[in-house]
Order: structure tokens, then sequence, then C-alpha cells
């Protein structure tokens, strides 16, 4: 049976494994770590590894609600090739209100494979005005995308800061397995500004942590990350074990 996944935006990537669907109420939900966005009418972009069922493309299955349930007046749109669902709003967000993008568990791939999950992407907007009055200090914020990490998963043992800190530019990695893509937390010295493990690049949490959502990793598999500098500068490799 062949497998599809999902990237959502330009965030996290999600293996998704086709089942056969069995009702709404059989189906888990996997809620991603919530995001921060600085455009009002930001668009989300669904991409698959195969051509979706045009029949299961329908408000019902892609859609965004704010904290109070209400649901968002979108538009869908689904490229040519049919592996791209874009979510539109028709109406500006609210700045600090909650946000959920929804994409449901039946949403077909082909003719007969279905997700076999939900996944929930918590979002909010700020502008840059509102992120100036909450911190008293420069940050890096600025420059890269924050989230909030809401998984409840308890984190397997990952590398532990070096000692020698002062030298270490990736002080430290984590990983957590769910049960269809593996998380990758590494955290930071100040003059990381990127992080990435092949063509993967890693979303920066706050805080000097970047994260990433891998698919298909093995356990016993070896992984690079690279961290580099402001001017793209290789600044440190560290190769870990997936768990």
């Amino acid at each position: 049976m062949r497998r599809a996944f999902l990237l959502i935006s330009m965030v996290a990537i999600i293996a998704v494994f086709p089942g056969i669907l069995t009702g709404q109420a059989s189906l888990e939900k996997v809620v991603l770590d919530e995001r921060t966005i600085k455009d009002p009418l930001k668009s989300w972009s669904i991409t698959f590894t195969a051509p979706v069922n045009k029949g299961t493309v329908k408000k019902q299955n892609f859609y965004i609600i704010d904290k109070s349930q209400k649901k968002l007046q979108t538009k869908l749109r689904l490229s040519d090739d049919g592996t791209k669902v874009t979510i539109t709003p028709e109406t500006s967000y609210k700045e600090g209100v909650q946000y959920y993008l929804y994409i449901k568990g039946n949403v077909k791939t082909g003719k007969s494979t279905f997700l076999n999950e939900h996944t929930v992407l918590p979002f909010k907007l700020v502008t840059k005005e509102s992120t100036n009055k909450v911190t008293s200090s420069p940050t890096k914020t600025d420059n890269r995308q924050v989230s909030t990490n809401t998984s409840k998963d308890d984190p397997s043992p990952g590398t532990p800061p070096n000692s020698n800190q002062k030298d270490t530019k990736l002080v430290s990695t984590q990983t957590k397995r769910h049960s269809h893509f593996v998380e990758i937390s590494v955290k930071v010295s100040d003059q990381v500004a990127k992080v990435k493990a092949g063509s993967n690049e890693f979303e920066y949490k706050g805080n000097n942590q970047f994260v990433l959502y891998k698919p298909d990793l093995k356990k016993g598999e070896k992984l690079t990350i690279k961290g580099y500098s402001l001017s793209n500068k290789v600044l440190e490799t560290k190769e870990i074990v997936i768990p």
C-alpha cells in the first residue's frame, strides 16, 4: 500500500500512512507546534506525494476555525497536478486570536487511499509592533518563524549539552518518535541562524531552538545536522542516530 505525506506551509513535514477509513471518531488527531504568522491574509499549502482525489477537496476536509470553533470563510484551490491544496482566508485574521488549520483524515489520495489521522496546525497572527511590546531586549524572533511545542509525547534520550559551549554551535539535540514521524529538536548558540539536515531546513521555535519533523526515519538511521551563520557559512556539523 502506497504511503503519502503532506507538507504544511513551509514548516512541518508529516508522514501520513494510508488506511481504511472506519469513521471520524476512530481517527487519531495530530496537533502540530503552534505557528506565529505576520501576514493577516496568509494562505496555507498542503502538498501530497500523490494526486488528491478531487472529490475530497472540500471545505469539510480543509478548513480554519478560531478558538470559539467558528469557521472562517476560505477558498480552496487544487494545483494542476493534483498534489497541492491551498487554503486562503477571505477576511483577515485578527491579531492575538487562536486559529486552527484542519486537514481531515478522510482526504483521499487516488481512488481508495485515505489519510488515517486528522492533522491540526494552531497559529496566531502577531505583528511586529506587538512582538516588540512583549519583549524588553532584542531577540532573533523577527528573522525566524516561532512556534510553541504542543506535543505530549515523552522525548527519547538526546545529545546532552556540551560542556565546552563556547566552541559548540549545535549545543544539544533531542529526538521524539511520534506515530508517523520523528521530531528532532536542536538547541544552538547565538551565532547559528539556520539549521539543516540535508535539504530539509529546521524551523525556528524561539529561545535558540530549532525543530524538524521528518517522516520515514528508521531506528538506527544516521542523520547529519549542520548549523549555519547569517552569511550561510557552516559553523558546525553533527551526526545523530535515530533511536
